[in-house]
């Protein structure tokens, strides 16, 4: 896993040794045994919020800011009242990286009244669950390696990956861990009338 990481050219022009220290510096702590809901939430908010763009190292547990602008995600620093103009585009939601790797969110109140987001935000979680509801072990799906992300968000990525893992493994040992399907994740969940970004956080 971490080879394949390696070997991918490095945009910040980072050594092997760089490279490690990151690596190392994102594992997921302090990770815990999760519901199939919570689990699920954990791995859609967290690949939401690592798909979108920003060009800094997240650090645990401080506060960053989603916003969706001309159909593209962007992390921020930046809080929504300090903008001077509408330049952010739509605020979504605060973001936290916790300790185990994966992504809290604190949704704007008023999210839901802008089209733009309730559509994206829709669209994404139909294409989540397609692309996990199957009968491929879940553990293959999960992104230990997304060569087009850039190189923090290829880092977030990893961690969180071996997190959702190291979850399962803890719950349910790691030979059942590998053969548990998308489907059976999802069968879990039916239900449960709580959408996945109101599990988080």
């Amino acid at each position: 896993m971490v080879s394949q990481v390696l070997k991918v050219n490095n945009p910040q022009g980072k050594g092997i040794v760089g490279v490690v220290d990151d690596l190392r510096a994102i594992t997921p702590i302090n990770v815990q045994a999760k519901n199939s809901h919570q689990w699920l939430a954990d791995y859609f908010t967290s690949t939401l919020v690592l798909g979108a763009k920003y060009g800094f190292k997240p650090v645990i547990e401080k506060t960053y800011y989603l916003y969706l602008k001309d159909q593209e995600w962007r992390l921020s620093l930046i809080e929504p009242q300090a903008w001077r103009s509408q330049d952010s585009g739509l605020f979504f939601s605060e973001c936290i990286l916790n300790k185990d790797m994966s992504w809290s969110l604190k949704l704007a109140s008023n999210w839901q009244e802008h089209e733009a987001l309730l559509n994206t935000v829709n669209k994404l979680e139909q294409e989540f669950f397609e692309c996990i509801n199957d009968e491929v072990p879940v553990v293959e799906k999960l992104p230990f390696f997304i060569q087009h992300l850039s190189y923090y968000q290829r880092l977030g990525a990893n961690a969180l990956a071996r997190s959702l893992k190291q979850s399962l493994e803890i719950k349910m040992g790691e030979n059942n861990c590998n053969l548990l399907t998308g489907n059976s994740l999802i069968a879990d969940i039916t239900n449960t009338k709580i959408r996945l970004l109101e599990a988080t956080g």
